[in-house]
């Protein structure tokens, strides 16, 4: 399904108003510390989430998949047989593409086919419930801002909770008991910031590692299955160009698709990272 445009064009519009309210509000907070800049602060945090769901229920994923050249596609990736020995002359390997039988295309690396959206995704990472769609290359940014901003707005709710339950406190041995009922409240929005606090944290964390160590949430999870995947050792991720080079590439690729080129087998490189290597794996 393509976007219309006048739908793309309230999702820019959401995304402009996502980084506004976002620096508004950190300037207020940091200038102004009382209980009316904290109440303002706080609807510009809820106004951000808002934004931030809209622009991602309007947007493409990723849009169309490129369509690249596969003699060009193996110029880039071959290095001239005359720098090799005519004992170590041999075809160059690269991983195999997969042909999607639906959208009758041979899917770039890292895309994948959503039976939900019925389109392919490139940089597919996962079709994701809360918006209604898929999380691929030109929206992962946004949706990693989306978990970042509810788990603020989770854990400032606990700090609120945990204010107003010491001042509840001071009150507590008023034999009319005016407060019952707003402690009841603040006890029931306490556990429900604390259970989505943990489940966003969650989350957010894993994605956090997921950019820096240069995956998505398809390739981590169902590496095995993967037909590109299947060609390099289980601890290498051949799309990780480095933690700070790999968060550049998210977060600031100005809403441009990239072309993917995996690395030959015989160029394949001992990587080590804090999250996931030969030694051990944190997920």
């Amino acid at each position: 399904m393509v976007v219309p445009p006048e739908v793309s064009d309230i999702g820019r519009a959401c995304k402009r108003f996502l980084f506004t309210t976002e620096f508004a509000g950190f300037l207020i907070l940091t200038f102004f510390q009382n209980e009316m800049t904290l109440s303002i602060g706080i609807r510009l945090l809820i106004e951000a989430i808002l934004a931030a769901y809209f622009y991602l229920k309007c947007s493409d994923s990723s849009g169309i998949p490129l369509k690249v050249d596969e003699e060009q596609e193996i110029s880039q990736l071959s290095i001239s047989t005359q720098q090799r020995d005519n004992s170590q002359q041999e075809s160059y390997q690269i991983p195999q593409k997969y042909v999607c039988q639906e959208c009758n295309i041979i899917q770039p690396y890292r895309t994948k086919h959503c039976k939900k959206c019925k389109k392919c995704i490139p940089k597919y990472d996962h079709h994701c419930f809360w918006v209604g769609g898929c999380i691929g290359e030109l929206n992962h940014r946004t949706f990693w801002l989306f978990l970042y901003f509810q788990c603020l707005l989770c854990f400032d709710a606990l700090f609120q909770f945990n204010k107003q339950l010491s001042l509840y406190s001071i009150y507590q041995e008023d034999k009319e008991n005016k407060y019952q009922q707003q402690y009841l409240i603040i006890l029931l929005i306490g556990a429900i910031s604390f259970g989505f606090g943990i489940f966003t944290g969650a989350l957010l964390f894993y994605h956090t590692m997921l950019i820096m160590t240069g995956q998505t949430t398809w390739e981590h999870t169902q590496r095995d299955k993967i037909t590109y995947l299947k060609f390099y050792p289980k601890f290498y991720h051949p799309y990780n160009y480095g933690m700070f080079k790999n968060i550049r590439i998210t977060f600031f690729h100005k809403n441009q698709q990239s072309h993917w080129i995996p690395p030959l087998k015989d160029q394949i490189q001992e990587q080590c990272n804090l999250f996931d290597n030969k030694y051990y794996s944190c997920c």
